[in-house]
């Protein structure tokens, strides 16, 4: 990348002073400007609760500094076709910008916890240097409590996202479980999923 280009990505991520976005409308407020650079996320929910979109509006900021390896979904112009690639080959490219993997949970039941473990551990310190985020999708319900439990420990942010029916309705909420570094929402977020993607409702359900 040219000095250039480093500049002009630089100062894209870093829309606020010391925060990285998170693409999510209304998200940053709720986190006081985004994630802190160098930091590992975790997003959490079922294969219908909006964790694809996530990692897909948290890239579209900035897609040339950050590398998304696609295991799962469709790919977009742009993301690394991932499902033929192992553990240890998507983390040795992860590259020098922020890294995005949808989802572990493919890894996982392809090769086991160990490499998936040893590879959020190694991609840390390239996260670090670039500033920029690992964010990483899991399915919820998937693994073993005690496998999740060690991922949950390794990352710096650990966001779950609820669906629930409620006779016709369906209500979605953002849990910050885990914002090291921060103090996280002391309350669930409301959010709704539109043809633009995920954005928090600014209005709550009245139970």
């Amino acid at each position: 990348m040219s000095d250039e280009a480093e500049d002009r990505a630089g100062s894209m991520v870093r829309t606020y002073v010391g925060r990285n976005r998170t693409g999510i409308n209304g998200f940053d407020l709720a986190l006081d400007g985004g994630f802190l650079p160098g930091s590992t996320v975790l997003l959490i929910g079922s294969a219908t609760s909006g964790i694809d979109q996530f990692a897909r509006q948290f890239w579209e900021i900035l897609p040339e500094h950050r590398r998304f390896f696609m295991l799962d979904g469709y790919l977009l112009d742009g993301m690394v076709h991932a499902r033929g690639l192992s553990t240890n080959e998507i983390f040795a490219h992860a590259g020098d910008g922020g890294l995005i993997i949808d989802s572990l949970s493919t890894l996982i039941m392809r090769e086991g916890i160990d490499p998936v473990l040893a590879g959020v551990v190694s991609c840390r310190a390239t996260i670090q240097a670039s500033r920029d985020n690992a964010l990483f999708t899991l399915y919820e319900g998937l693994h073993a409590p005690y496998n999740e439990i060690l991922l949950i420990r390794l990352c710096d942010v650990v966001i779950q996202l609820h669906e629930e029916r409620h006779g016709n309705e369906i209500i979605r909420t953002l849990d910050v479980r885990k914002l090291t570094g921060l103090q996280p929402p002391g309350r669930l977020l409301p959010f709704i999923i539109t043809g633009k993607g995920i954005e928090l409702s600014t209005t709550s359900r009245v139970v």
